[in-house]
This record gives C-alpha cells, structure tokens and sequence, in this order.
C-alpha cells in the first residue's frame, strides 16, 4: 500500500507548493499545506511536511515529521508508524 503514495511525493519546492503560492498571492493569504515530501538532501526520505506559504507567496517555513496515517481515527494520534524510505 504505501508504493502508492509514494508516486505522490514531491519537494518542498513542487508542483503542490507552486500552485499554493500562486493562489496565496492571488488572494493575499496564508496557506497551511499538508504534502507528501521526498527529501533528495536526505536519501529520498518521504516526510508528510506542513508547509507554511505567505500571503506575498513565499515559503515561510516548512515541518517535516515521519509517519503516515492509514486509515480514519477519531483521534490525533498517528494510527501506524512506517519507515519511509520506500
């Protein structure tokens, strides 16, 4: 299963993230975005990564941590911890 979700991963930098700042400066807005990193600095590790977007389009920050939910829970709490180099 995770296989999949690695085709999804992609730099801070990526698709993902450009499209976001583009609309954060369109409408003059912070975006908090969730996406499925692939750290190339660091192996090619996948992170789900928050990255932080201002509203002139720039990226402020970024907070990479290591574990995928796999399903539904009613709690925070990640359900399944799993390496992620794939």
């Amino acid at each position: 299963m995770l296989q999949r979700w690695c085709e999804f991963a992609e730099p801070v930098n990526g698709e993902s993230t450009q499209f976001l700042q583009e609309f954060a400066l369109k409408y003059n807005m912070v975006i908090i975005s969730s996406i499925l990193e692939r750290n190339i600095n660091h192996g090619g590790t996948l992170w789900n990564t928050a990255v932080i977007i201002g509203n002139h389009g720039n990226i402020i920050d970024s907070l990479e941590y290591c574990y995928f939910l796999f399903k539904l829970g009613t709690s925070i709490e990640p359900i399944a911890f799993v390496d992620c180099n794939c």
